[in-house]
């Protein structure tokens, strides 16, 4: 709607009212235009609690500062009431305040410090608001005197604020209408020309008229204010979004001027690091290698120290178990055993010689000497020897089979490459899948067993974007990359 109009040098001047514009008030000052606000001076309107306009406010600033205070004061229930307050917005009187200045002055009036006034003064802005219920919270005053203290500084300085409408506008607008047409009867009645068909018909018809119009205006100006409202309030949230989204994307080519820059200097860089890649990778490769032999020569190390001890044990379990193979087949032995055991008896002492199990074992022990137990003839139920050469050559050809390549792993990788022969070179995509995947384990174990170790850079491709320029760019890379796979499998260079 329009508010009245201000006139300058008879220019008239339309002031748009309403939620958002302006608001002239009775005194012809403007305000800021609020659905369901009318301004009003309070030294003259003198204004009950209950007609203030209320609104939320949000206090973060107060309740750090309210806390720090509380806490020097002990009275931390204070603050645990206040925060649970306002945790949802602080409902106050819009106009029930006293300003940072006017609380400065105040607080020096009553004997507060200079240190706790810059406290304060150094807290909040200077056009900061202190409602009543905050007043209360930090100085421990009922909120009825400071609601008081606050509509009084307010009243004494002339202050024009804000009043809910619908508690101060005039109640009854039909009771007033038909009040008027009542009067307007009995005093027209007393005038010539005013008969009954003026007075009912006429007069009567116009009042209800202009009853009507009087209520449909009100609910048409309050629904369109209302819908105005909310459609400037989502326009106004649409345009933020608009513009957050605006410079989100702004963002996203905030360093366009320094690609010319980085594409200057690619190729330097490039080389630079590709360099500086590959002598990482010939680091890598070569700490691998020497961890990988480190690792299978204390493999082997380890397989022969175990063997040394093996040994020992084999020898004295072979010499027990030939004894017991030998002893309950041989007459003398067992006479001399016996006739050994009667003279230890006697407690006579054994010559060198007359006890047969010692004896057994010094001349199995004797046995060994001089032995090349790798040619000796291997029997696992013969000679002393023969025992411990059998277990020699198992040992041997454990060993072999563990950190040697045999002859039938080489005849088979020759079998294998023969099949992919093609021409002066090899192709191994000729071979078949179960082939393949034999050739690919004879590979792992031959180089486990040598002790070396194979780069494994495994190369996977580039997935496809959604602009259709870059994927023929990133479909060559990915066939470069899959031709380099079979160059290096191949064993040819890529």
């Amino acid at each position: 709607f329009v508010a009245p109009a201000r006139s300058f040098w008879n220019v008239s001047l339309p002031v748009l009212g309403g939620p958002g514009g302006a608001h002239t008030t009775k005194y012809n000052i403007v305000k800021p235009g609020k659905d369901g606000v009318e301004w009003d001076d309070f030294l003259l309107a003198l204004p009950e609690r209950d007609q203030l306009a209320s609104f939320s406010k949000e206090v973060p600033l107060f309740i750090r500062y309210l806390k720090a205070v509380t806490d020097q004061e002990k009275r931390p229930e204070a603050f645990v009431a206040f925060l649970e307050r306002a945790k949802n917005g602080l409902v106050v009187e819009s106009d029930a305040y006293i300003t940072t200045e006017e609380l400065v002055a105040v607080m020096w009036k009553n004997g507060y410090g200079e240190s706790e006034r810059n406290a304060l003064q150094f807290t909040f802005p200077a056009d900061y608001k202190f409602h009543y219920p905050e007043l209360s919270a930090l100085f421990n005053i009922p909120e009825e005197d400071t609601y008081k203290y606050c509509m009084r500084a307010r009243i004494e300085s002339s202050h024009i604020g804000e009043l809910d409408w619908s508690k101060v506008k005039r109640q009854g607008f039909i009771r007033d209408h038909w009040l008027m047409f009542g009067v307007g009867l009995i005093i027209f009645k007393y005038f010539p020309f005013f008969n009954y068909y003026f007075g009912v018909k006429v007069f009567g018809t116009s009042m209800w008229c202009y009853t009507m119009w009087t209520g449909l205006n009100r609910f048409v100006s309050k629904t369109c204010r209302r819908n105005e409202y909310m459609a400037a309030q989502k326009t106004a949230q649409e345009v933020m979004d608009g513009e957050d989204a605006i410079v989100t994307a702004m963002r996203r080519f905030a360093n366009d001027a320094k690609c010319v820059e980085y594409l200057g200097s690619f190729k330097e860089d490039t080389e630079a690091k590709i360099a500086a890649y590959r002598a990482a990778m010939a680091s890598k490769m070569k700490d691998e290698l020497s961890e990988r032999a480190l690792k299978q020569l204390q493999a082997i190390s380890a397989f022969e120290a175990g063997m040394n001890s093996a040994m020992q044990e084999l020898v004295v379990r072979e010499a027990a178990s030939s004894f017991k193979d030998k002893f309950p087949g041989d007459a003398a032995m067992q006479d001399a055993a016996f006739a050994s055991a009667v003279k230890s008896l006697s407690g006579a002492k054994l010559a060198a010689g007359e006890d047969p199990v010692s004896a057994h074992f010094e001349g199995a022990f004797k046995s060994l000497q001089g032995v090349d137990l790798g040619k000796a003839k291997a029997d696992a139920k013969g000679s002393l020897p023969e025992r411990v050469a059998f277990a020699q050559q198992a040992k041997e050809a454990e060993f072999r089979n563990s950190f040697m390549v045999t002859a039938a792993e080489a005849a088979e990788v020759k079998s294998l490459a023969s099949k992919a022969k093609s021409g002066e070179g090899y192709d191994f995509s000729k071979l078949p899948a179960d082939l393949a995947e034999r050739l690919d384990a004879l590979y792992k174990s031959i180089n486990a067993k040598v002790g070396f170790a194979m780069p494994d850079q495994a190369m996977k491709p580039i997935p496809l974007t959604a602009d259709a320029a870059a994927n023929k760019y990133i479909e060559e890379v990915n066939a470069r990359l899959t031709a380099a796979q079979v160059q290096l499998r191949q064993g040819g260079p890529p």
